[in-house]
Formats: C-alpha cells, structure tokens, sequence
C-alpha cells in the first residue's frame, strides 16, 4: 500500500501539481457557437446575463470598420441580443476586454475606452493617449485599468467612471519589453496581469500596486490572454501558446484544465454554487467554451 501511495505521488508530481494543491477539477466543458470572432466574456450579477465582444466578421484585430459589436447572452450561453451595444447613433470597431460593475460596462476598442449604462445603452468614450492596441480593461476601488500590448503599458483611469467630467489619465507601468494583456484586480488593491511575452522570453503573469512598480508571479508560461484569481489565490489563465485554459496553485506547476482551443482569448469568471462557470471565447474558431470548475 506505501508502495502504491508512493507511486501515485510520484505520477501526480510528473502531471504537474502536489495532490494537496490541486484542488480545482472540470465537471463540465460545453462548447457553443456564437458567430463572428468573439473576444471576451463578462457576467452582470444583477441580470444574471453574459456579456460578449465580438469583432465581427473581419478577424482584423486594429481595423476600424465599425463593424463590432458586444452580445447579451443568458447564462447558458443562449444569445438573447446579439447587437446589444453600441447604442444608437454610436460605433464599436474591434472591442475586445469587457468589464461589468454596478450596471456600467467597459470596453476597450484600439485606442480607447468606453463605459456604457447597461440600462440606457447609452455610453462614452475615452481615447488613451499614445495607445496602439488597447486590450484588456478591470475596474476596482473607482480605479480603471486598461492594458495596451503593443505599446507595453497599463492606463490608469481615474474615476473609473469617467463619463462626467475630465478623468485622471495616466501610465501606471510601461517597462522594457512589456507586452501586457489580461487583467484582474489584485486582492489589497492594484492589478494582476497576464502577459503575451515579457523581458525574458514567453510571458507570465505579474502583479503591481503601485504606480511604476511590478513583481513576477510565475514567468516563462506562453502567450497569455485573459486572467482572474479565485477567492482561495489560485489563478486561471488562458494561453495561445498552448491552446488551453490553465489553473496556478501556489508554487505547483501550472495544470491545464480545458485543451481544444484555436485562440483561447479574455473569458468571465460567474460564481455558481461552491464551484464557478469560466466563459472561454475562442477567437479563431467563433465558439464559446462552458467549463465549470467545483473543488
């Protein structure tokens, strides 16, 4: 019996995680078709409904077509309003990061930022000084985070709902070599961020709190997209790189949880239960991935 313990220590250690850390597992992965090129998910608590950026037919991530558009879904990933937003008399290009928070929506569009009122659709936006391909966006504490891969830096807004008056805009970090895309808020304030590559090679995932300062988390893991942390301190994390949909336990190595993807891009994380329903969207492929996670 030691024997056999021993061995199965061991296969569980070459998988990749210490069975004592490995506390999250799959109990069910759909994939449903949603069209067009969906970017990223986000969950509206109050409605209990999805929200989907989407670029439209044209892959073309930096094209201003205005052909984008965000979908409200239910939350079994039924389409319930495809065009929900942008409003009437208003254009979205190729949105991409989506946030929710006490009934406004963000997201970014190449060089900008919009808020919109779920309720009115009505919304505005915020160009971001110098920005090239603003990515992923989180909002915490009336603070807005909004990263920009290509041009290597994370946008601090101030408040984070800007549409009255003239908002704080300011560079939080541009190090050398930071090609920064996913983000989610960082318990104790700040960010955590999931980067496409970093100084050193393949990227990783980083926090900061402070302007101009960031430490690493784990480096060396691929091309990350989208990133949220679970209440326990455990971090999911999608990856182009290796097509899938990763889960970091304290210092075990990364576990993949979903494979399949084409493009596994920015999901939403929806508590449901003791467990959590992680909303994948698939880029290339124009599928929406239903996992759900339980302890």
């Amino acid at each position: 019996m030691k024997r056999l313990g021993a061995l199965l220590l061991a296969l569980s250690l070459l998988a990749g995680a210490s069975p004592a850390l490995a506390k999250w597992h799959v109990v069910s992965d759909e994939q449903l078709v949603i069209s067009d090129h969906p970017e990223s998910v986000a969950s509206d608590p109050k409605s209990q409904t999805l929200y989907v950026s989407n670029f439209g037919e044209v892959f073309k991530p930096t094209l201003a077509n205005g052909e984008g558009y965000i979908s409200k879904l239910d939350m079994a990933g039924k389409v319930l309003d495809k065009r929900f937003l942008p409003g009437p008399g208003q254009t979205l290009n190729k949105p991409k990061g989506v946030w929710i928070s006490d009934g406004l929506l963000w997201t970014t569009d190449i060089d900008a930022v919009w808020c919109f009122d779920l309720e009115s659709k009505k919304g505005v936006r915020l160009p971001l000084p110098g920005s090239l391909f603003a990515n992923d966006v989180c909002a915490a504490n009336g603070k807005l985070y909004v990263s920009d891969t290509t041009a290597g830096r994370i946008y601090l807004v101030e408040p984070a709902d800007f549409r009255k008056g003239k908002p704080s805009i300011r560079v939080m970090l541009s190090p050398p070599g930071f090609h920064p895309n996913g983000l989610w808020p960082r318990p104790g304030g700040g960010v955590i961020i999931a980067t496409q590559k970093d100084m050193k090679g393949p990227g990783g995932l980083f926090q900061a709190r402070d302007v101009g300062q960031m430490s690493e988390i784990r480096g060396g893991l691929g091309r990350l997209d989208g990133v949220a942390m679970l209440p326990d301190g455990a971090i999911l994390y999608t990856d182009w790189a290796h097509g899938g949909l990763f889960i970091l336990e304290g210092e075990a190595a990364p576990r993949k949880l979903a494979t399949g993807f084409g493009g596994p891009a920015d999901f939403g994380l929806v508590p449901v239960g003791k467990g959590f329903l992680v909303a994948i969207p698939d880029l290339v492929t124009g599928n929406l991935r239903m996992v759900s996670l339980e302890p």
